[in-house]
């Protein structure tokens, strides 16, 4: 029995004492918007780098209107307030005609970039977010084709 006990605290340390990630740094709302030449993009991944070292970064899917709501933690919605460099990334299967068919049987395909390439590295994107104390719910990502 005391084994248990023992393994038992030992599991809820490591799990946390709290639900829904309480013991998890304090997260404020970050939601915006994807655009490219002014239309929303859909099925779109936001990664936020944190500018400093040893922060968290957080991510989203853009839905059908370009919206997201950033999460840094699974268990909890929001992002920590900071500096983020911004990577925003899409990719498309485009079939290959004209193609012979792959070695197991299926038809050729390809994956292309549906927002320019510079933007999928927080490194060449140019994009940069802050989340302050109060976070932001404006956050507005209006990539270019040009």
């Amino acid at each position: 029995m005391k084994y248990c006990t023992a393994a038992c605290l030992s599991l809820s340390f490591l799990t946390g004492c709290n639900p829904g990630g309480s013991n998890l740094p304090r997260t404020v709302p970050a939601q915006g918007v994807v655009t490219l030449d002014g239309k929303p993009v859909d099925g779109a991944q936001v990664v936020l780098v944190p500018a400093g070292q040893g922060a968290t970064g957080a991510s989203a899917v853009t839905n059908s209107s370009g919206r997201f709501s950033l999460r840094a933690y699974v268990e909890k919605e929001g992002a920590i307030p900071g500096e983020y460099k911004v990577q925003v990334s899409k990719t498309i299967q485009v079939n290959v005609t004209g193609a012979k068919g792959t070695l197991d049987g299926g038809d050729p395909v390809r994956f292309e970039y549906a927002v320019p390439a510079k933007y999928t590295g927080f490194k060449t994107s140019g994009l940069t977010v802050t989340i302050p104390e109060a976070g932001n719910r404006d956050i507005n990502l209006a990539l270019t084709s040009k």
